[in-house]
């Protein structure tokens, strides 16, 4: 069996969807087409109402005028003098370009007409009875010389009484030239207007086609399904903002990590409404990107990042990408551990190289004895504070941060020593550990870079005090800086830094979200070493 390709029949009509500016182009094309019809219409209406009236009043003083004239009285009383009369008004009818003036007795018999064979005949087209009843007007009637507007004077006897009447008219076949000619006029300009409408379609079509960056209408329908279908797939939560905090457009998950309702995606929103505790922070410095920044809202945990939007080279706002941390919680967990191990193993490979150096010249100097008693420091000195770490603090998380902290300290050329009175507990609570943790490690961080900036006026030392009651958990961070002077109200506000880089001025203010989110408190004074001391309490 053979099969063939035959085309559909109707393939031929099924064209393709015209261009957004070909479109437009015959859209405003044909709404001017439309609006000069419909005006030239209009005008045509009015043009011709407006002659047939000036037709009509002109008509109606002509035969005003002549229904005045004395010898028209006279004539239509006694009969007489009738042919002059007829060639004073013929020629009063060629100056005025009167289609006809016509004067009938009170019987409608015409004693002038511009047709001689006409005279003595009745007058036709029954408009005249109001006239002879001594009426004014303007009528339209079809008379002996065709379709005419007329005006209708009754002429009157020096009693008063209606003795006859002037018809004057201007046929309607006469005013069609005058009718015609402002038309073709109307016409020029309404052409004009569509030529001019076209190149203005053209212009808009070619705007609004760089507007959209040639985008077709199809194009533009697709990409905005497809990036609601992406807002609405990716798990994290998105927030776009612009420059004055007004939400541009956020997905379901941002909705429900901040407890709100999917309808107000479709509301005018501020971040305020949205979280009104970090907004200030958020909007503050909005150049300035932010990675995994983790701070309290919603009665959660939430791990958030924030980028700027570069529209055509110029800041059009911010973008902001959450996750709650409890969803990261593995994942950070592990990566701290290995972060924190990685740390320890660059800071002791660094030191031991050097005492490694320091064994292996006096071994090559002959000096045995010295290194064997460098050997044995180093071994005592490290494991008595491992074991002093231990003893005093039973929490192995807690430990490990400390010892972390001693290692990097000493590396800095920092003493860092650790109160011998401290004890401290195991902390069941994980959610609390994880809090302890970042609030002291950001303290004993910013004490370690406080004591390094006045080590050019004294020795640079951080000591640590860790302590607890039956209710609460006490830490004690001190430092041999110069201490916090006048920022003490504005250390934990989230654009404040007293150091310069990128990475800098959000540590505080980590260290103020996890405080207000565990209820703790934070006491400011001054240390026995001459620089800050930061007291933290936090209830179990």
């Amino acid at each position: 069996m053979r099969y063939t390709n035959k085309l559909n029949p109707f393939q031929h009509m099924v064209k393709k969807p015209k261009r957004l500016e070909t479109r437009l182009i015959i859209w405003v094309t044909g709404l001017c087409v439309l609006q000069a019809v419909l005006f030239g219409a209009l005008v045509y209406q009015i043009t011709a109402e407006s002659l047939h009236n000036h037709m009509g009043d002109k008509a109606l003083a002509l035969a005003t005028s002549i229904a005045s004239r004395d010898d028209v009285q006279s004539a239509l009383q006694t009969k007489q003098g009738l042919d002059e009369l007829n060639t004073q008004i013929e020629h009063i009818r060629e100056l005025t370009a009167a289609s006809f003036i016509v004067i009938g007795d009170k019987n409608t018999r015409r004693i002038v007409h511009p047709d001689s064979d006409k005279l003595g005949k009745p007058m036709v087209g029954g408009d005249s009875k109001a006239a002879l009843r001594g009426e004014r007007y303007v009528s339209i009637a079809k008379g002996s010389l065709g379709e005419s507007i007329r005006g209708k004077v009754p002429v009157l006897s020096e009693q008063g009484e209606v003795i006859g009447l002037v018809s004057v008219g201007f046929l309607v076949q006469s005013i069609e030239p005058l009718i015609r000619a402002r038309s073709a006029e109307i016409m020029l300009w309404g052409l004009l207007l569509v030529g001019l409408s076209i190149l203005a379609a053209v212009y808009i079509g070619q705007r609004v086609r760089n507007a959209i960056f040639g985008l077709q209408p199809d194009e533009i329908a697709r990409l905005f399904s497809e990036q609601d279908a992406i807002l609405n797939t990716v798990r994290s939560g998105i927030i776009a903002l612009d420059p004055e905090g007004n939400v541009r457009n956020l997905n379901q998950r941002a909705c429900e990590i901040l407890g709100k309702p999917t309808s107000c995606i479709h509301q005018p929103l501020k971040l305020a409404d949205l979280l009104p505790e970090h907004s200030e922070f958020l909007m503050h410095n909005q150049q300035r990107p932010i990675v995994g920044f983790e701070l309290f809202a919603a009665d959660k945990r939430i791990v958030l990042s924030r980028y700027a939007l570069q529209v055509q080279g110029q800041a059009d706002g911010i973008l902001l990408s959450m996750r709650p941390a409890d969803e990261l919680e593995y994942l950070s967990q592990q990566l701290t551990k290995v972060q924190a191990f990685a740390e320890l193993l660059r800071v002791q490979t660094h030191d031991y190289s050097n005492k490694l150096n320091l064994i292996g010249a006096l071994i090559q100097m002959g000096q045995t004895d010295q290194a064997i008693e460098l050997i044995g420091q180093e071994s005592k000195g490290s494991q008595a504070q491992i074991h002093h770490l231990l003893e005093r603090i039973q929490d192995p998380v807690l430990a490990g941060l400390l010892v972390g902290k001693y290692h990097k300290a000493r590396e800095l050329n920092v003493i860092l020593e650790l109160n011998p009175d401290s004890l401290l507990g195991s902390i069941t609570r994980k959610d609390m550990l994880e809090r302890v943790v970042s609030i002291l490690g950001n303290l004993i961080d910013n004490a370690i870079e406080a004591a390094i900036r006045a080590s050019d006026t004294r020795t640079p030392k951080v000591r640590v005090t860790v302590d607890e009651t039956s209710k609460t958990l006490l830490f004690d961070v001190e430092d041999s800086g110069f201490g916090l002077g006048d920022d003490k109200d504005v250390i934990f506000t989230p654009q404040y830094s007293s150091k310069s880089g990128a990475e800098h001025g959000i540590g505080l203010y980590l260290v103020k979200t996890n405080l207000d989110s565990c209820r703790g408190s934070l006491e400011i004074g001054e240390s026995d070493l001459m620089g800050a001391r930061l007291s933290v309490y936090i209830p179990k």
